[in-house]
């Protein structure tokens, strides 16, 4: 009697170590698309420029609302080293001409520069682009806390 209740324990406890493993990565993936841009995705970007800075890799999908037109899809990839940002506009509407297709970004650093009104994420020592600071991301502080409340 004594073995199965151990025997059980040492089941009970496999099951849920699994179930518990099983659940942060779940969560850890559903993590790496941001498309409410509330308090916990701003927060997310922000690790990722951490992370970057840290010499640590990391990976978002950045799906902003969109206002006129279609959604612009922004894949940031940083192995630690190099961060790549793709930005695809061809799923709206109102982009158009040479300005509509994807463009990439291949850079060494990303930054957070941040002021009363917006958080403005720039990447610099971008292959071809000598030595520009390019903003790529561009959130308002005040859709920030609308959208949390939004999304609780």
């Amino acid at each position: 009697m004594g073995a199965l209740i151990v025997l059980l324990t040492v089941w009970a406890g496999a099951a849920a170590y699994m179930w518990l493993k099983a659940d942060r990565h779940q969560h850890a993936e559903w993590n790496n698309i941001l498309h409410r841009f509330n308090q916990a995705d701003i927060e997310r970007l922000n690790e990722m420029v951490h992370r970057h800075r840290e010499g640590k890799g990391d990976y978002l999908l950045l799906i902003p609302p969109a206002f006129d037109g279609g959604y612009w899809i922004h894949d940031v990839h940083s192995n630690g080293r190099t961060i790549t940002w793709t930005i695809d506009n061809t799923r709206d509407g109102m982009s158009s001409g040479a300005d509509k297709g994807k463009q990439e970004f291949i850079c060494q650093n990303i930054q957070l520069r941040e002021n009363s009104e917006r958080y403005v994420y720039t990447l610099e020592q971008c292959a071809g682009e000598d030595d520009e600071i390019l903003p790529v991301f561009t959130y308002r502080k005040d859709s920030i806390a609308e959208n949390t409340k939004k999304h609780r």
